[in-house]
């Protein structure tokens, strides 16, 4: 069993949260595209690929070299890396002065202001960061700000309306922009977020301010309500046309956009095993990717001798067969595309149609905005599709298209170690090719 096997010696588990310094300091030696060292002593070495940040340790890391049990892997998890004496030197550096968020519930924020100063600056023009300064400076928690804006060339005046909520900490942060928007982790997001607000919301400021007509127009970003339940982070609502629009908002590169838990720490293999089968692969009752019941016995039967990440490997390993099965024939794969279609679109925006994600990549990438909608156009993009198992440490599996090689979308178990055991959640991942698919911001209507 892994549990006994694997001895973190760069952190504890129990201490990740309380680690913000230390991915600080990973993200500089990312952003420097440094070696970086693995294993109890830092005898190993993977080299990471170009272009990645991370938002917690249990985040993975693409690159080539060795992983924590020295051997080959195409990916480590960020809390692998040793705790060398330049990483503890970048850690105390940043250490003095440093305000603690979370980048991705921030640019929420950030954002929803941003999207109102643009739509409420006439005549219409381009913003910059300075500009959101003396709005968040008038902004409280949960609390309306109301601005009207004159139309060009009438006497109508447009009403507009700001609301944020953050959870406490973020608020707080939020509140002091000038000096976060310094920092590295969030730099490049905010940036993104005003190309953006220039871009996506000044078609709308542009309409607006010279339509000949009241606007009444609602901004909401909203952190904290509904937060299980939802996947919308900002809303967009004009009630004189009653049109509405939503997004949720990422931050940063990462590519999950959903997750699936494993259930508590203490209940049965079998229990488990049905949360794989029915919640995972069954995308809680809305289609049957893949059917499992095979693997059952096997599964529990590991599981129950302690053989976690075997049993996780072998459901997954089912679902590969199964996927691949359904890929045969012309009708089989007919079926499985349109259960594919319902279940990525709802691992990305849940139930709610309209929404899209709109994710601020903090790179040289910019700005993504993706289309659940584009994705009913799968059947037709001629793609070979096959499902395997990935190489990385914990078990994963891949949808691609097998002539580029594109990666569709993957499913892995990310484990967490605790006193009592492994706990597992089943996490889902975007790929190139759904960017591809999805991505409108090139393209706005």
């Amino acid at each position: 069993m892994r549990y006994s096997e694997i001895k973190e010696s760069t952190i504890s588990q129990s201490s990740l949260n309380s680690k913000p310094l230390y991915i600080d300091a990973v993200n500089e030696l990312l952003r420097q595209n440094k070696v970086l060292p693995v294993g109890s002593k830092g005898e190993y070495s993977f080299q990471p690929n170009p272009g990645q940040t991370i938002n917690a340790l249990q985040d993975a890391i693409a690159g080539q070299g060795k992983n924590v049990k020295g051997e080959d892997s195409d990916q480590i998890k960020a809390l692998h890396i040793y705790k060398s004496a330049e990483i503890i030197k970048i850690a105390k550096g940043k250490q003095d002065d440093k305000i603690s968020f979370n980048a991705g519930e921030i640019a929420e924020g950030i954002h929803a202001t941003a999207a109102f100063v643009r739509l409420t600056t006439r005549p219409s023009k381009k913003i910059n960061l300075a500009n959101l300064y003396p709005i968040v400076e008038r902004l409280h928690n949960g609390k309306t700000l109301i601005l009207k804006a004159k139309e060009v060339d009438s006497d109508i005046a447009d009403e507009f309306t700001l609301t944020v909520s953050l959870k406490k900490q973020t608020f707080d942060a939020f509140k002091q922009l000038p000096k976060i928007s310094t920092y590295k982790k969030i730099s490049t997001i905010i940036s993104n977020i005003i190309d953006d607000a220039n871009q996506e919301s000044g078609r709308y400021a542009d309409m607006y301010e010279k339509n000949g007509r009241f606007d009444l127009v609602q901004v909401v970003g909203d952190g904290v309500s509904g937060e299980t339940e939802t996947k919308t982070d900002i809303n967009f609502e004009n009630e004189t046309e009653r049109k509405y629009k939503g997004y949720s908002i990422k931050a940063g590169s990462t590519n999950q956009i959903h997750q699936v838990g494993g259930g508590r720490m203490n209940i049965d293999a079998e229990e488990r095993f049905d949360i794989i089968n029915r919640e995972l692969f069954g995308v809680h009752g809305r289609a049957q990717l893949v059917d499992i019941e095979s693997a059952r016995e096997k599964f529990v039967q590991l599981w129950n001798s302690g053989k976690v990440f075997t049993a996780y490997r072998h459901a997954y390993k089912a679902a590969v067969n199964e996927i691949n099965n359904n890929l045969q024939s012309d009708s089989d794969e007919n079926n499985f595309v349109k259960n594919l279609v319902t279940a990525l679109k709802y691992w990305m925006r849940r139930d709610e149609e309209g929404i899209v994600l709109k994710q601020f990549t903090g790179t040289r990438k910019g700005t993504y905005i993706l289309n659940a909608e584009k994705l009913d156009e799968l059947q037709n993009e001629g793609l070979n599709l096959i499902a395997k198992m990935a190489n990385t440490e914990d078990p994963s599996l891949v949808i691609q298209d097998a002539d580029s090689g594109d990666i569709l979308v993957s499913v892995r178990a990310r484990s967490e170690e605790r006193e009592s055991g492994y706990y597992f959640r089943n996490v889902i991942d975007k790929g190139r090719l759904f960017v591809k698919l999805t991505d409108i911001s090139k393209n706005l209507d």
